[in-house]
C-alpha cells in the first residue's frame, strides 16, 4: 500500500483558512468582531490544562496568528483566554467564518 503524506494538504488548508479569517476581520470597520449571541463553539489547547477544552468564541480581532487574535471562554469556567489557529482543532477556523457577518464594513 502506498504511503500517502496528508501533512501538506492539511497545512494548506490551515494556511487558506487563517488567510480567508483575516481576510474577513481586516475588511470590518474596528478590524474584529464580538459576539454577544449565537457564539461559535471551538475546540481549543490550552499550554496550562491538559487534554482539550470546549469553548466559545468570545472575539476575533486582525491578526489571528498561530498564538493570537481569537479570545475564547472555555465551557468549564468564567476566564478568557487568548488563542491562535494552532491551538484550535482542525475545522474550527470555519465555524468561526461561517458566525462572521457578511458584507458588514
Amino acid at each position: 500500500m502506498k504511503h500517502e503524506d496528508f501533512l501538506q494538504q492539511y497545512v494548506a488548508i490551515l494556511q487558506q483558512e487563517d488567510r480567508v479569517l483575516n481576510e474577513a476581520l481586516r475588511n470590518l470597520a474596528d478590524k474584529e468582531y464580538h459576539w454577544y449571541a449565537d457564539f461559535p463553539y471551538v475546540t481549543a489547547e490550552l499550554s496550562n490544562c491538559q487534554g482539550h477544552l470546549d469553548a466559545k468564541v468570545m472575539a476575533a480581532k486582525y491578526p489571528v496568528t498561530p498564538h493570537s487574535g481569537i479570545l475564547i471562554m472555555p465551557n468549564e469556567d468564567n476566564e478568557y483566554y487568548e488563542v491562535g489557529y494552532n491551538d484550535l482543532q482542525f475545522g474550527d477556523i470555519n465555524g468561526i467564518l461561517d458566525a462572521l457577518p457578511e458584507g458588514e464594513e
